[in-house]
């Protein structure tokens, strides 16, 4: 699983090594994983039929974005939230692999 991991995050892992950052597997199964990039960061993969990914960052607001592939790892999709948010929040179900989605507009700035 890692290696499909890999594979999609490079890019974003060889910033992290760069810098000095070293990813932390939070929760993984046999088709499952998410994975802390930084600790603001975070990614989640769920392997089915298709590839789902998704990218949690906070600065300090959380907002997400997700994708799917296909097992070649090319973009099907580019999904987004069904309703409209400057910061929606994204999670996904490890049951049936779908995307929680939640709007995280409401904050105040400490």
């Amino acid at each position: 699983m890692r290696t499909f991991l890999l594979t999609i995050s490079l890019s974003l892992l060889i910033d992290l090594f760069q810098t000095g950052g070293s990813p932390q597997v939070i929760e993984e199964n046999d088709i499952y994983e998410k994975v802390a990039l930084t600790e603001s960061t975070t990614l989640e993969v769920y392997k089915g039929d298709s590839i789902l990914v998704v990218m949690t960052a906070c600065a300090p607001q959380c907002s997400s974005c997700a994708r799917i592939y296909n097992k070649e790892w090319q973009l099907i999709e580019t999904v987004t939230p069904p309703f409209s948010s400057i910061f929606p929040l994204a999670t996904i179900d490890q049951e049936n692999g779908r995307i929680i989605w939640t709007d995280n507009d409401t904050w105040e700035y400490k």
